[in-house]
């Protein structure tokens, strides 16, 4: 395990400050220029101290928190930085009564009896009233002689340090703890430490950016009265303007979800800031709300505005389909009318619930037709593969430092706008299909393994796009890589599930019993379609079919812990519509002795599995068998958490719809006083002999198992 030497945080400040002096020093005023000089001129134990404070969580710090080893000297170290000013006691500060929301319960309570305060709450009254006590005398206080207020001070660098790290990250988001996650390998990163660009071009920027990404950060915490005060101070006059294209965002979320506060205290002011604010869903809940008042011709006027001039695909969409619904004739969504187009609903096993894509995938390989489930891997590898260089490489894409994974134009939502010669110029060479398998081939087998988390480096997700370029229709193809380019966060995700070889390439989304379609889903099926795509949704109800297929399976073991106890026996019986198709089993060689008492339940010994194949050379047959069926067992947890285990430590994925014919058992064949598979076999006159070997239990299992499946056929 990596550990961290003794003044990380000093080395990792110092690595802030290196990024910042080199490219961001334009982004600071005067002040915070000569702030950061007079760090650097500090002592290092001070330089320790003043680090180990900013980075605490609470405003307060507390002396009796700050013994560290490696400040030797904490008392020269605190006066220095109190003289210099970078610390200031909390009994000193403009508005002291802000320590006590921070004060324990017992520390209250000392408060009160150190001022002698009359009438306190009784002792085991809860922190809160004891606060709200403490507040009501608070002027009363003489916290200049106040043992619990000299306990406590804060840093007068907190503001700059969090503008640093806002510098540093290019967000609010960003906390000094990366650092070490970094080092200490919990965070990946794309381990180029180059700084080369800054987040923003000017102080002007950096600031406004700063200010609402701050603003907009408080709104989790913030009182119904400050919202109001916030939500008045924007619709009049803004306290720093918006520049740049971060502050506008968050502008815009501000106003949007300040609307969403505001809006059962006053709807006008509510409906100001919808106004106000360029969010799409602050668009959209403007249009409805006008509808809603029976404002019907300017609603009218505003989503016609929104159609001449969208902002994105998804503001779009709804726009068009709200105008159809309540200014024409129509009386169906485009969701509604979607599922109705999905055709005849699709039977599957309940065993699929939560593997439903899988289920579907396995229906089609019976039938003879490949699917693969891909949803938004295959289009953001497709994407990535197709403009790397100018999403990761070109200069005008830098990335500020190693903890940036999106690129810029990406957060922007501008790469089309940046690189639209590019973009076009290479979906010219997309001219074939053989073209465009052999760039993604050719970009794949370059970059494969490099650090990116817009796409997965997944071999099979590899397999499933080159597979795509064979035989996609490449005009569709460059429509869907234009339109991805022009507004990549809105068709990012909402692909559908399946990507079917059928007469060529179609998409299918599965929509489960329960299930519903997603705007984003919407949107994006839309524009596959619009793009030159075929597109289904299939819906499915759970439903016993009498042509799936299941692999009962029992296996023996040395013991009952599959984090270590190893498999010694397994054997697999393929039924389908009541009979046994096929059948595979065999000792295993655990590796290990066989316990004494596991030879006496099963019969099995050292001796009989000395020269049966290992796991390993079993792997492959195990795992052919169990393709395209669902698992069966009794008591399946155990049987298939053994099996999975032992792939995993081959760093192998073992994932199968499964049964338990114990829970099925109770459910269908209710009444038994045990549902062991011993006493069950016997009470429906199962033959079972040779228990607990595993094929003799596999074939008691499979009887007991199509006696479940004919109550649940005549359910149907």
């Amino acid at each position: 395990m990596k550990t961290l030497p003794e003044k990380y945080y000093l080395t990792h400040f110092f690595e802030l400050l290196s990024y910042i002096e080199q490219t961001s020093h334009h982004l600071l005023n005067h002040e915070q220029r000569e702030k950061l000089g007079a760090f650097r001129a500090l002592d290092e134990q001070s330089q320790c101290l003043l680090v180990r404070v900013i980075n605490r969580k609470r405003l307060f710090v507390c002396h009796a928190d700050l013994k560290y080893s490696e400040i030797t000297d904490y008392n020269a170290a605190f006066r220095a930085l109190y003289e210099a000013g970078w610390l200031t006691f909390a009994k000193h500060i403009q508005h002291p009564v802000l320590l006590l929301q921070e004060l324990s319960k017992p520390q209250l309570q000392a408060l009160v009896a150190e001022q002698n305060l009359p009438s306190p709450p009784v002792k085991s009254a809860k922190k809160a009233n004891w606060l709200e006590f403490v507040k009501a005398h608070f002027d009363t206080l003489d916290i200049s002689q106040s043992d619990v207020f000299s306990r406590y001070f804060m840093s007068e660098f907190n503001d700059d340090f969090e503008y640093l790290l806002f510098l540093f990250f290019g967000k609010a988001a960003g906390v000094f703890a990366q650092f070490s996650m970094r080092d200490l390998g919990v965070m990946d990163t794309r381990g180029d430490r180059t700084q080369t660009n800054a987040h923003f071009d000017d102080l002007q920027e950096a600031q406004s950016a700063f200010y609402y990404s701050r603003l907009y950060s408080d709104l989790k915490t913030m009182t119904e009265q400050a919202a109001m005060e916030t939500a008045n101070t924007l619709i009049s006059e803004l306290a720093v303007p918006v520049v740049g294209q971060l502050a506008q965002t968050k502008f815009d979320h501000l106003c949007y979800k300040l609307a969403n506060l505001v809006a059962d205290k006053n709807i006008r002011l509510s409906e100001s800031l919808l106004v106000l604010s360029g969010h799409s869903s602050a668009q959209e809940k403007y249009i409805r709300l006008l509808y809603s008042q029976g404002e019907h011709e300017r609603c009218k006027q505003q989503i016609e505005k929104v159609i001449a001039s969208p902002s994105d695909e998804k503001l779009l969409f709804f726009a068009e389909d709200f105008y159809r619904l309540k200014f024409t004739k129509k009386r169906t969504s485009a969701l509604t009318d979607m599922l109705r187009e999905s055709g005849p609903k699709l039977s599957l096993d309940e065993a699929y619930k939560g593997y439903v894509e899988q289920g579907l995938v396995n229906q089609y390989a019976r039938l003879g037709t490949k699917a693969f489930h891909c949803e938004n891997m295959l289009w953001r590898a497709l994407f990535c593969l197709s403009f790397w260089h100018e999403l990761f490489e070109d200069s005008r894409n830098a990335f500020s430092n190693e903890f940036e994974s999106t690129p810029k134009c990406i957060k922007d939502n501008t790469f089309y706008r940046v690189f639209e010669a590019e973009i076009e110029q290479r979906l010219s060479t997309f001219d074939s299909n053989e073209a465009l398998l052999n760039w993604l081939v050719k970009q794949a087998s370059e970059r494969f393994g490099t650090h990116c988390r817009m796409m997965l480096w997944q071999p099979d997700i590899l397999a499933y796009l080159f597979e795509f370029a064979k035989h996609a229709p490449i005009e569709a193809v460059c429509a869907q890589l234009r339109a991805m380019s022009k507004d990549f966060n809105n068709l990012k995700d909402g692909y559908p599930d399946l990507m079917v070889f059928e007469k060529g390439v179609k998409f299918v989304e599965v929509k489960a019993p329960g299930d519903s379609l997603r705007r984003n889903q919407l949107v994006t099926i839309q524009k596959l379609m619009l793009s030159g795509f075929n597109v289904d949704v299939q819906s499915v109800e759970w439903r016993v079919s009498p042509e799936q297929p299941y692999v009962v399976v029992d296996i023996e073991t040395t013991g009952g812990k599959k984090e270590h106890d190893k498999i010694t026996e397994i054997a697999m019986i393929k039924v389908q519509n009541g009979q046994v198709i096929d059948q595979w089993q065999s000792l295993i060689n655990p590796q290990r002795r066989v316990p004494k008492y596991i030879t006496e339940l099963t019969g099995i010994d050292n001796e009989m599995v000395a020269d049966a194949p290992i796991f390993s050379e079993v792997i492959d047959d195990i795992d052919t068998f169990t393709q395209d069926a669902i698992f069966v067992a009794h008591n399946v947890n155990f049987d298939f958490g053994f099996i999975k285990a032992e792939f995993g430590r081959l760093e192998r994925p073992f994932r199968r719809a499964k049964l338990c014919t114990v829970q099925l058992g109770r459910k269908w064949l209710p009444g038994h006083a045990s549902y062991s598979l011993g006493k069950i076999c016997h009470d429906l006159s199962i033959p079972l002999t040779g228990h607990h070997r595993a094929y003799n239990d596999a074939a008691a299992t499979v009887a007991l198992f199509n006696l479940i499946n004919q109550k649940r056929l005549e359910s149907n």
